[in-house]
């Protein structure tokens, strides 16, 4: 029964309040910036969302082949440090495989992707290029 009063009161509270803190004087509020990522988000047409989709597409595999690259040299400072111990040989042999396997997924899916884009006329990765679904 404690459980639920407090919850009925929490719950009372935000609702009583919530009408002022989002209310507005009548004034119009431009929610879009003049400048930086705002306005550019703002800006963004269905011409445009290409393009994001394209730059987010290179930051990921950007970001995918330096995370690979450091767990190659990860499993090569681990091979160094093993001593000749089989064990730690083997291991530090595993990760070295896994970040070359991992690079080599990478790549290839960035040229399925391009390959795909170019069958389907869409353009590279870099100036992705979509267009428009007109409803009419």
């Amino acid at each position: 029964m404690k459980k639920l009063l407090a919850t009925t009161s929490v719950a009372t509270t935000y609702l009583a309040f919530a009408p002022f803190a989002f209310a507005l004087d009548g004034t119009t509020v431009n929610p879009c910036p003049a400048t930086g990522i705002g306005a550019t988000l703002c800006s963004l047409t269905a011409g445009g969302v290409g393009g994001l989709v394209g730059g987010l597409l290179n930051a990921v595999f950007v970001i995918a082949i330096v995370i690979a690259l450091a767990y190659l040299v990860y499993g090569g400072i681990r091979w160094i440090m093993s001593q000749g111990d089989k064990s730690k040989v083997q291991d530090a042999r595993n990760h070295i495989v896994a970040a070359v396997l991992g690079l080599i997924i990478v790549f290839l899916s960035y040229f399925i992707i391009t390959i795909i884009l170019q069958v389907f006329g869409l353009g590279s990765i870099k100036d992705l290029n979509i267009t428009p679904i007109k409803l009419q």
